[in-house]
């Protein structure tokens, strides 16, 4: 990561000057036409990359013009009818744009050098690492990555829900002058509700507030695992593996507590961070040997920003059920309510 810089009249926390905001499309297979390629390994074949760069400095936000390039795929080649409602391209319009690798290099050489990458949401970023290794170079992006959908949640709404990027657009009433779904639009609405969340926070937030808190480094697939030591009880167990200090999966480090471990049944969450890799997600899960006698298997997860909204979820059941979590009951009519209901059918 780059080293910040913290400004007198600033009061946020930039890690770089310059944020790309990256938008991709991306064609997928269908199931009854043969593929020179394993789905499972590439889920996605990117075929539109749209970007723009918000560059910050002592004057303000300052967005570019968007980069954009088609990209003809090799391997699915007829357009999926799903992927074509959204949008809006048929396979004819497959024949046409660059290959894989020059439309990425000539992406790579307009980000140039000192940057973090931005987007809406993460499925971009396994899309693209997907797609590098498929033609055979290195997925390493080299970059931390900021998810807008995670802060949009946090400093507009203060809600841990997702949202698309219409809505945000919509909710920040910043104008819509393009449609969306084309990849160098979206980027540019993207980045246009990044800047309009560095405008809120710096007149609506009191103290400095830090970026960094928001990134996560997309290369680093890091997680601990280990078995506890065996116990007489389910509440037994959790207090012994509830109040053993935790350490990064990746570096080692001391753990500071975001959301203190709690029980769900036969599983425990927990939150905490890194002061160099951010976010690790806490998940226990209770087992019994043949003899009755209680276990937990314990992993600690680097995660991204984004991931955290289904533990804070749990957590939220927890505090209104406890540790029976919600009733099964009441899961099987709710399910039954969204089956029949027609407003969630749209």
């Amino acid at each position: 990561m780059t080293e910040g810089r913290e400004d007198r009249d600033r009061i946020i926390y930039h890690p770089t000057a310059t944020y790309v905001i990256i938008d991709l499309e991306w064609n997928q297979p269908i199931p009854w036409i043969k593929s020179r390629v394993d789905p499972k390994q590439l889920p996605g074949e990117i075929i539109e990359i749209g970007a723009v760069k918000l560059s910050v400095d002592e004057r303000g936000t300052e967005l570019s013009k968007p980069f954009h390039v088609l990209i003809r795929p090799i391997c699915y080649t007829v357009m999926n009818k799903n992927v074509s409602r959204v949008i809006n391209k048929i396979s004819s319009d497959l024949r046409h744009g660059l290959t894989f690798i020059d439309a990425y290099e000539a992406f790579i050489r307009w980000c140039g050098d000192d940057f973090v990458i931005c987007g809406w949401g993460n499925s971009d970023l396994s899309i693209l690492k997907a797609n590098l290794r498929f033609h055979d170079r290195s997925a390493l992006l080299g970059r931390h990555f900021l998810d807008v959908q995670t802060l949009f949640s946090k400093v507009a709404e203060d809600k841990n829900v997702q949202r698309s990027v219409e809505y945000a657009v919509d909710f920040l009433r910043i104008p819509k002058l393009e449609d969306f779904h084309e990849a160098h639009r979206d980027a540019e609405y993207t980045g246009k509700i990044l800047e309009k969340l560095f405008d809120i926070l710096e007149n609506d937030e009191p103290a400095v507030f830090r970026l960094e808190q928001y990134l996560f480094d997309p290369d680093l697939n890091v997680q601990s695992e280990r078995r506890t030591d065996y116990c007489d009880s389910w509440s037994d167990c959790c207090d012994r593996t509830f109040s053993e200090p935790a350490v990064c999966p990746a570096c080692g480090s001391p753990l500071r507590e975001e959301l203190a471990w709690f029980r769900i049944r036969k599983s425990g969450f927990s939150l905490f961070r890194c002061d160099t890799h951010n976010l690790v997600a806490g998940r226990v899960r209770l087992k019994k040997n043949a003899e009755g006698k209680v276990y937990a298997s314990v992993v600690l997860k680097l995660i991204q920003p984004g991931e955290a909204r289904p533990i804070n979820e749990r957590h939220e059941e927890y505090l209104i059920y406890g540790t029976s979590g919600k009733p099964r009951e009441e899961n099987i009519l709710l399910a039954a309510d969204e089956t029949i209901n027609p407003e969630n059918a749209l």
